[in-house]
């Protein structure tokens, strides 16, 4: 199993590979898409799907950019404030196998109502969850903004607390791979 954490310099955006068994996964990719495909390569790794957890405004998705690079498929979540003409909408305990490795989809708005987390499963460990992108829900040591409906602020707080009780039900063995880091 392959599974590397993809710095963007200069902004502390973390996006995400993992793969197995010959396929591999992108999460929340950066515009500068090469990386994704000559690490995938040098792994033996093919890049079938990328899975955004929400539409960012901090950074331009590299997501149609690596779809073009690669043929695979994108995945984003239902709810979004704009069409994304270039992804498929994923839903609540959709799952797709990624070689040895499920990832099964979480809807977890209340950063933005499109957002949704990604939680990995490996076949070696297949009762608890191994891991979850949790996108900007969940920071290490922090939780996302719920700013961006100021005339929404109490559900969008509520959404995001109730958002934050399902990551939390996946188990302290689940670990936490947020899309930022520190500045």
């Amino acid at each position: 199993m392959l599974l590397e954490k993809i710095k963007t310099p200069g902004l502390a955006h973390l996006s995400y590979l993992v793969g197995s068994g010959g396929k591999a996964a992108v999460i929340d990719p950066r515009r500068d898409c090469n990386i994704y495909v000559e690490k995938a390569r040098a792994a033996g790794l093919k890049i079938t799907h990328i899975f955004e957890t929400h539409r960012n405004e901090d950074l331009v998705s590299g997501a149609p950019i690596l779809a073009e690079l690669t043929g695979a498929v994108v995945l984003h979540g239902p709810n979004p404030e704009k069409p994304i003409t270039y992804a498929q909408t994923t839903h609540e305990n959709d799952c797709f196998a990624i070689g040895q490795l499920e990832i099964r989809v979480l809807e977890t708005p209340g950063h933005t109502d499109d957002h949704i987390s990604f939680v990995l499963f490996d076949s070696a460990y297949p009762e608890q969850a191994v891991g979850v992108f949790t996108g900007d829900a969940l920071f290490v040591g922090d939780v996302g903004r719920t700013d961006f409906y100021p005339n929404r602020r109490k559900e969008v707080a509520g959404l995001l607390y109730d958002s934050l009780q399902k990551i939390l039900a996946l188990g302290d063995q689940a670990l936490i791979y947020p899309a930022h880091g520190a500045g």
